[in-house]
């Protein structure tokens, strides 16, 4: 009855994972100075968690939406973001996951100065 259930649970965990969409994340410059991106998330897609090793960072909302950064520890609050086309923000570097909460597609450009 133990096997059963260990190999239910992790059916289970494989079938959670599986649900998952993560966004696109195409580099758009990389070099010694600076990193920029293009961050594509559809509706109900994540970013999976993640750092941001470089404190400089500024983003552009090519496209707005609804979302929400998740931070790495359990003990801090989620943050929602209603982005409009065309804001710029400063984000310093931390540990997060970005959620696309809205219903519509939000891409974005990433600045990180190395």
């Amino acid at each position: 009855m133990k096997l059963i259930s260990i190999i239910t649970a992790s059916f289970s965990s494989q079938l959670a994972m599986a649900d998952i969409v993560y966004g696109d994340k195409e580099v758009l410059i990389n070099n010694d100075t600076v990193e920029v991106v293009r961050l594509t998330y559809p509706a109900g897609s994540q970013s999976g968690m993640h750092t941001h090793q470089y404190p400089h960072r500024v983003v552009y909302v090519a496209q707005g939406g609804v979302i929400e950064l998740k931070p790495s520890q359990p003990d801090k609050s989620s943050k929602v973001l209603n982005l409009k086309t065309g804001q710029a923000l400063y984000l310093p570097a931390t540990t997060h996951n970005v959620i696309n909460v809205g219903e519509s597609e939000v891409v974005l450009v990433e600045t990180e100065i190395k």
